[in-house]
């Protein structure tokens, strides 16, 4: 599961979420710097016989732009400095804002762990229901392999036929023929596992017996979290909205060359310094509107909420439901293996007698091999149940 990519993703998300919030609270706790350079060539023609001038006294008669616009050009050099004043109101539903998303990010990820881990488990049952098979299959070859040897033993004196030496050893590579398709099965099973768990590996493997234990449910599901911060992230984005409102107070300074020729440039340098105030009182109705679209948001969470809720519920019952039926089937089964296999011992003593017939025993070693399968195969699904119930109970 550490090899997930997408776990990785929602990670490194996590790490640029927390830089945004430093990068938010730079912007309104620190002062701005910047440098600026400027030069404005403003000329004049026709100017006291000179066909382009560049002054900040033309003669009334030039033509150009008007000397108390331009001054007849602008050289300037500066180091400035902003800062914000009163910022709390206005960075902090930014913050929140970025604080909401790791949240949301957090419950993906928990989430995602989540789904990963219930087919990882699946998978793995899936592939130790296979390894379980070839184990039975392995058993019955034993088992024929077993009486081989003993009707070989009687065909040599007579009291068997060779056609029943011929037909428990097809009986046996029939049994070799369903072990190999197994097989073939229960290696993909395992790819499939690896793949999913970020294993690069093809070696031969057996996997352990599965104990899969129940979990409780919280009192709060992991799958309505998201709802709950999709209402609290509406409600934060009027309060973003509402910094718009805010009264916004900066001072600002400067320092450097400021000037509008060239004489004497070096005369020119100074400071300057103030404060700019504003407060936007009306918009035309958008805070209202922007407030209604909020609650909104709001109420389709809610719904959403309720609606997953009753999901969730509907699943947790019914999966106990089944969890019940699984149980009651395993039982069922027991009782007809234990049926089954006082049966085989029985037909056993009897083929060496020579009472009953080596297809009548086949017949009855068959069932008990099905059964054998069927009892696994539910084992399998009870198992597949407690995991999908564990799944829901987060």
């Amino acid at each position: 599961m550490a090899q997930n990519p997408s776990l990785k993703g929602f990670t490194i998300q996590q790490k640029i979420s927390g830089l945004e919030i430093q990068k938010i609270k730079n912007q309104f706790e620190k002062p701005q710097w910047t440098v600026t350079g400027d030069y404005l060539l403003a000329p004049y023609f026709f100017n006291n016989g000179k066909a382009m001038d560049i002054t900040a006294a033309p003669d009334s008669k030039a033509v150009g732009y008007d000397a108390g616009v331009t001054n007849g050009g602008w050289y300037a050099t500066q180091a400035n400095v902003n800062y914000s004043l009163f910022t709390e109101k206005q960075s902090r539903p930014l913050v929140q804002q970025e604080e909401l998303s790791q949240l949301g990010m957090s419950n993906q990820y928990q989430l995602l762990q989540v789904e990963i881990n219930r087919q990882i488990t699946a998978d793995y049952l899936n592939a130790y229901l296979l390894q379980q098979q070839m184990d039975y299959v392995l058993q019955v070859k034993n088992q024929l392999a077993e009486q081989r040897e003993f009707i070989r033993k009687l065909a040599d004196r007579g009291l068997m036929r060779v056609a029943d030496l011929e037909l428990i050893s097809l009986e046996i590579k029939d049994q070799d023929y369903q072990w190999n398709n197994l097989n073939i099965q229960f290696r993909q099973a395992i790819q499939m596992l690896n793949t999913g768990a970020g294993i690069v590996d093809s070696a031969f493997v057996r996997l352990d017996t599965v104990n899969l234990s129940r979990t409780e449910a919280p009192e709060v599901s992991l799958f309505l979290e998201q709802y709950r911060l999709d209402s609290l992230a509406a409600a934060n984005n009027q309060a973003v909205f509402e910094t718009r409102y805010v009264p916004q107070v900066d001072v600002f300074a400067n320092g450097g060359v400021n000037a509008v020729e060239l004489n004497n440039i070096y005369r020119k340098a100074g400071f300057s310094a103030g404060a700019h105030v504003s407060w936007l009182f009306g918009d035309g109705g958008q805070r209202q509107v922007n407030a209604q679209q909020n609650e909104a948001r709001q109420l389709d969470a809610g719904n959403q909420a309720r609606f997953a809720k009753r999901q969730i519920q509907n699943n947790r019952l019914n999966n106990e439901r089944l969890l019940q039926l699984y149980s009651q089937n395993i039982q069922l089964l027991n009782g007809q293996l234990g049926n089954y296999q006082a049966l085989l011992d029985t037909y056993r003593k009897e083929l060496a007698l020579g009472q009953i017939s080596l297809m009548d025993y086949l017949l009855v070693l068959r069932a008990y091999a099905g059964l054998q399968q069927q009892k696994a195969q539910a084992e399998i699904q009870m198992l597949l149940m407690i995991n999908e119930i564990n799944y829901w109970n987060n």
